[in-house]
């Protein structure tokens, strides 16, 4: 089969009365124009019909924090190949607690005392979003990461859609059944905080992300849910790194293996399970996903990040 190597023009004009009306809305349209190298001209239109309105409380009420954090994320990832990260961090910092500001001056009621913390009720996962997209490796790169491993980061992120990246920048963090009933199926509504708090020494925890699957071992785990999990009974003999579970006939090891099949098919990318021990040196794949504490790379846990946000915001109102 030949491939036809198509260049694309993308041409931008903006066209708008001058007052909005409400009942019409307003329609954003695309035009994408394709030129082959044998001259072949095709032309695909993107049409996408918007709500507008003169109240600015709408506005925020209608906001999704993940679709936010898919724009921030592509705009940002973008920019890294043309402006210095610190500039972008600042700047995504600076946006959202502009943001932050304009609402508590606009729409929050009158009876707020100065140090409460004001966030809109649609947007209250947005900090924590933004925090983690702010520390991400793109734009605060570890000691560790390569050139190459942060560009195909980028590169696999940018082309995310909304749930999968949302799902990039919050894992979710499953606790697994340990000496207690696995009759039941494992839910995906049983997930815990993406913090250290959350670990218990003496539990299994299953990582979830769109690019990752984590399987954490406490040290103080039970010798009976490591014989139903991995057929061993010491956790020394366990090796961290890339494994298969072992297909054994007992509810836990089922059960688990069930939820990852489950989760393997929700998403696009091929993963494989990696093992990580508690106090191993491996351990910091699992604090980089943990990403309501501070990271290994020196990223803001989201507790310093959201009190930093309330007092800018209330420092751009006094001004």
């Amino acid at each position: 089969m030949a491939t036809l190597d198509w260049r694309t023009t993308l041409a931008v004009e903006l066209t708008h009365s001058r007052a909005l009306d409400e009942k019409r809305g307003v329609v954003v349209q695309t035009v994408l124009s394709y030129t082959s190298q044998q001259g072949e001209r095709r032309t695909r239109v993107h049409s996408l019909s918007l709500c507008c309105s003169h109240h600015l409380l709408d506005t925020f009420c209608n906001c999704q924090a993940q679709t936010l954090l898919t724009f921030y994320c592509k705009k940002m990832y973008c920019a890294v190949l043309e402006r210095p990260l610190q500039e972008l961090r600042g700047e995504l910092q600076t946006e959202v607690t502009e943001s932050l500001a304009c609402y508590r001056k606009h729409c929050s009621s009158s009876s707020v005392s100065p140090g409460q913390l004001v966030l809109p009720q649609h947007l209250k996962t947005l900090p924590v979003y933004l925090n983690s997209l702010r520390k991400s490796e793109v734009l605060l790169p570890g000691l560790r990461s390569s050139v190459h491993q942060r560009l195909q980061l980028r590169c696999q992120v940018v082309s995310m859609d909304t749930k999968t990246t949302a799902g990039h920048f919050y894992p979710l963090l499953l606790p697994l059944p340990v000496g207690g009933d696995t009759s039941s199926p494992l839910s995906l509504g049983e997930a815990v905080r993406c913090t250290a708090a959350s670990l218990d020494h003496g539990g299994l925890y299953l990582v979830h992300g769109p690019l990752v699957l984590l399987l954490w071992v406490g040290h103080n785990v039970s010798n009976t849910s490591l014989v139903q999990l991995f057929n061993i009974t010491c956790l020394s003999t366990l090796p961290s790194g890339e494994t298969k579970l072992p297909v054994l006939d007992n509810p836990l090891s089922v059960s688990v293996r069930s939820l990852i099949n489950t989760l393997n098919s929700q998403t696009h990318y091929t993963r494989k399970l990696r093992v990580v021990k508690q106090g191993d040196s491996c351990e910091e794949a699992l604090q980089r996903l943990l990403v309501e504490d501070k990271s290994p790379n020196g990223g803001a846990s989201y507790a310093d990040f959201l009190y930093h946000l309330h007092v800018n915001s209330i420092q751009l109102l006094v001004r």
